[in-house]
């Protein structure tokens, strides 16, 4: 998602109202944003008594704002965590079984020696060689959910989310339950930056069989999601009071980036 030059000086604007006249995140349309700031240890400084026409302080203007100089400030606790989000891989798709073959025997025995021959490459971190033979047990038996969750598991190392979810997503198609494929599923969400659905799946994933490590990626992504819940919510009030955020398209990162600029300036939270 990408800003035009204008709804960026629209959104600094809006701040910069913000910091000049914090009596603004007292309307009860703003209230939100001041008790975001709160929420998060910030202070918002009372009213000024000496603005008498509301409608004046929520006047909106789309004109470009002025060039600011540079300045450095502390990041601010509202800035979504971005550490560990990587680039989408854009190879293409892994090879995937046929779900209307039915293997035979044979083939399900060969199955099961190329997946033992994959957990020892594993195990070697061979992960090419790994990733070859869980193939190839895909292909002879394409009916097992696990197979597919851990080729899933090594993409994940080898830092290709995409390529994890969709191995996931046909590993959940065929064992809704299985907890592995919801827990590879949600790290790669994670570093994809999809944290809500990275959450959905860590919390699965735990309810369905704990485990310590998709707990603590759980913990490392529920503080992203509650940051984007309240700034959804800023966005939905700021959308309502001015008529120009009413016909923009994307609301997540615009609230989160003119609350970020809001908690910046200490002049608001300090």
């Amino acid at each position: 998602m990408e800003f035009t030059e204008e709804i960026t000086n629209q959104l600094e604007e809006l701040a910069r109202q913000c910091i000049k006249d914090p009596s603004l995140l007292y309307n009860p349309k703003l209230l939100f944003i001041k008790q975001l700031i709160e929420h998060y240890g910030g202070k918002v400084p009372q009213a000024k008594e000496a603005n008498s026409s509301s409608d004046a302080k929520c006047e909106f203007q789309s004109k470009p704002a002025e060039p600011q100089p540079d300045s450095e400030s502390e990041e601010s606790d509202l800035e979504l965590d971005m550490t560990g989000v990587i680039e989408p891989d854009s190879e293409s798709p892994q090879k995937m079984g046929n779900l209307t073959l039915q293997p035979t025997e044979e083939e399900i025995a060969e199955s099961q020696t190329k997946r033992s021959e994959a957990v020892s490459a594993f195990m070697e971190k061979d992960y090419e060689k790994a990733i070859q033979f869980y193939t190839e047990a895909i292909v002879l038996n394409p009916h097992v959910a696990l197979l597919y969750a851990k080729r899933g598991q090594i993409f994940l190392l080898l830092k290709k989310p995409n390529a994890c979810i969709r191995d996931c997503d046909r590993a959940i198609e065929l064992n809704p339950d299985n907890a592995a494929a919801h827990k590879f599923r949600g790290r790669a969400y994670h570093l994809l930056g999809k944290f809500e659905e990275a959450a959905n799946d860590l919390r699965l994933a735990c309810k369905l069989d704990f485990d310590e490590q998709a707990d603590e990626w759980l913990r490392e992504t529920t503080p992203n999601v509650s940051t984007t819940f309240f700034a959804w919510k800023i966005a939905f009030c700021m959308k309502e009071i001015h008529p120009a955020l009413h016909r923009m398209q994307y609301l997540h990162p615009m609230c989160v980036y003119i609350c970020a600029i809001i908690l910046k300036h200490r002049t608001l939270i300090n």
